[in-house]
């Protein structure tokens, strides 16, 4: 009898925690089409200005974009509820003698802070070795590295903007809008400077290249004034 009734209270606790999954997961919205291509655009925008706001402050002149991280291309990833979702990659590189570290802190940290972000430094290893880190978190960034290297001369600042809800391959046929590697490859800016503009969209026309066939960057990249505008999120 025992055993009965707990077969039915546990069925029953089954259902009803199912019934509870299937709630949430109702009231849950993964967003499609335009509305996903204007979410990530948002996203992107956001961090992307900021980052951009703290290497300008630390150097304000030209940097390498670290192994194509350029930001804005949609990465597989798993969001915290573990369903499907995109996140980006972005990452900026600067060689320059004579690092004065105090100063780049000083610069990097108030950059972080002014877009309401929590900052700590932590410094690794000695001599040719020491590394030193400014850790930020918060804000549209969510965390974001400046890594300073003093005796290899190189600084290198990266952005992990946190893992999105959406189909990150729908997403990238949207910026890219179908063109695949390595063509895709070729149409990532080499360079952040002064001219910097946020770019969320990559189409096979009207989008200039920025890296010959051999894998070397055109320098002087070419300049844009007007970038192709994308076809979708469009609307509020």
């Amino acid at each position: 009898m025992r055993n009965g009734m707990r077969r039915v209270l546990t069925a029953a606790l089954a259902a009803g925690t199912l019934m509870t999954v299937t709630a949430c997961a109702s009231t849950t919205q993964v967003p499609t089409g335009d509305a996903l291509y204007r979410d990530g655009q948002d996203r992107y925008d956001s961090y992307a200005t900021t980052m951009h706001s703290v290497i300008m402050a630390i150097h304000e002149g030209r940097w390498d974009v670290d192994q194509g991280s350029w930001g804005a291309s949609p990465i597989p990833c798993r969001t915290d509820g573990g369903g499907a979702g995109y996140a980006f990659s972005w990452a900026r590189v600067l060689k320059k003698d004579d690092l004065e570290v105090d100063t780049i802190v000083a610069a990097a940290s108030a950059a972080f802070e002014d877009a309401d972000m929590t900052v700590t430094t932590a410094t690794y290893g000695a001599g040719d070795r020491e590394e030193v880190n400014v850790i930020a978190t918060g804000g549209a960034v969510v965390r974001g590295v400046v890594t300073i290297r003093p005796a290899r001369g190189t600084i290198r600042v990266t952005a992990e903007p946190g893992c999105f809800a959406g189909d990150a391959a729908d997403l990238s046929d949207m910026v890219f809008a179908g063109v695949s590697y390595p063509g895709l490859a070729r149409r990532l800016p080499a360079f952040e400077g002064t001219d910097w503009q946020p770019r969320f969209y990559f189409p096979e026309d009207g989008s200039p290249v920025y890296w010959n066939e051999d894998g070397t960057p055109i320098d002087p990249p070419p300049t844009t004034t007007d970038l192709p505008v994308a076809p979708y999120g469009a609307g509020s």
